[in-house]
C-alpha cells in the first residue's frame, strides 16, 4: 500500500485522469443498471422517467447530468492543485492523492443531484409537474438571469477562476484537510452555478443541447479573461426568455 501511495503522489496528473475514468465508469454502470441493462431502457431514462419509473432512474439521470456538466468546469481547480502537487512531489514532499480533492468537490454536487432527484420525484408523485411549466417556468428563467448580476455569483466565480491563492493558503498533507479543500471549492462552484443548473427542471433533463449550452457557459465563465460580459449577457438573455414566456 505504501508503494502504491508513493507512486500515486509522484504522478498526480495520471491519478487524476484515472479518478475521472473511474467516476465515468461507475456512473455509466449505475445508469445501465437503472435502465434494466437495455439500450431502450437507457433511452427511456435519458428522455425523462415518469413517476412510475421510481426514484432510482431519476437519481441516475441527475447524477449523469451533473457529472457531465460539472466535470469540465472543475478544470481550473484540478489544474491548480496538480501544479502545486507536482512541485511538492518533485521536492520529495508528501502529497495527498488528487482523488481526495475530487471526492470533496464531488460530494457537494452529489448532494445537489440527489436532492434535485428527490424533489422532482416528489413533484411527479403528487402530480405537480405542471408547477414547472408556464409562468412558474418563466419565473425560474427570470430568477436565474437575475442571479447572474448578483455579488454572490461573482464572488463565488472569482474564487472558482483563481483557486491557486486558496490552495497556497490552505495547503496540507493531511487527507482530511484536502477533502475539506475539495468541499470548499465545491461550495464555491455551487454558489456560482446552482441557478443555471436549476434551469434543467424547466428546460428538460438530459436535453443534450441544454447540457452542452450550460456546460459551455460554466467553462467559459471560469476560463475567459473577462467573463462579466458573458455572465451579464446570459443573464439578460434568460430574463428576456422569462418575460417572453409570460407574454406568450
Amino acid at each position: 500500500m505504501d508503494m502504491i501511495l508513493r507512486q500515486s503522489t509522484s504522478r498526480p496528473r495520471f491519478v487524476m485522469a484515472l479518478c475521472l475514468l473511474v467516476i465515468l465508469a461507475v456512473s455509466g454502470a449505475y445508469l445501465w443498471m437503472a435502465a434494466g441493462g437495455t439500450l431502450a431502457g437507457i433511452v427511456s431514462v435519458l428522455c425523462g422517467p415518469s413517476a412510475q419509473a421510481g426514484l432510482m432512474p431519476l437519481m441516475a439521470m441527475w447524477l449523469a447530468m451533473t457529472l457531465a456538466m460539472m466535470t469540465p468546469s472543475a478544470v481550473p481547480m484540478i489544474s491548480a492543485y496538480l501544479d502545486i502537487a507536482e512541485a511538492a512531489a518533485a521536492k520529495q514532499m508528501k502529497v495527498v492523492p488528487p482523488l481526495v480533492l475530487a471526492a470533496g468537490y464531488g460530494a457537494i454536487w452529489l448532494s445537489f443531484a440527489l436532492a434535485a432527484a428527490v424533489g422532482q420525484w416528489a413533484l411527479m408523485k403528487t402530480g405537480q409537474t405542471g408547477a414547472l411549466e408556464g409562468r412558474w417556468a418563466a419565473l425560474v428563467f427570470i430568477g436565474a438571469g437575475a442571479y447572474q448580476f448578483t455579488t454572490l455569483k461573482h464572488a463565488c466565480l472569482s474564487k472558482c477562476r483563481m483557486p491557486m491563492p486558496y490552495f497556497m493558503a490552505h495547503w496540507t498533507d493531511r487527507p482530511l484537510g484536502v477533502f475539506r479543500m475539495g468541499i470548499d471549492q465545491g461550495v464555491n462552484c455551487f454558489g456560482c452555478c446552482w441557478a443555471l443548473m436549476m434551469l434543467s427542471f424547466v428546460a428538460g433533463l438530459m436535453n443534450i443541447v441544454w447540457m452542452a449550452f450550460i456546460g459551455l457557459v460554466m467553462v467559459l465563465e471560469k476560463t475567459m479573461p473577462q467573463p462579466k460580459a458573458l455572465s451579464y449577457g446570459i443573464g439578460l438573455g434568460l430574463i428576456g426568455a422569462g418575460i417572453y414566456l409570460i407574454i406568450v
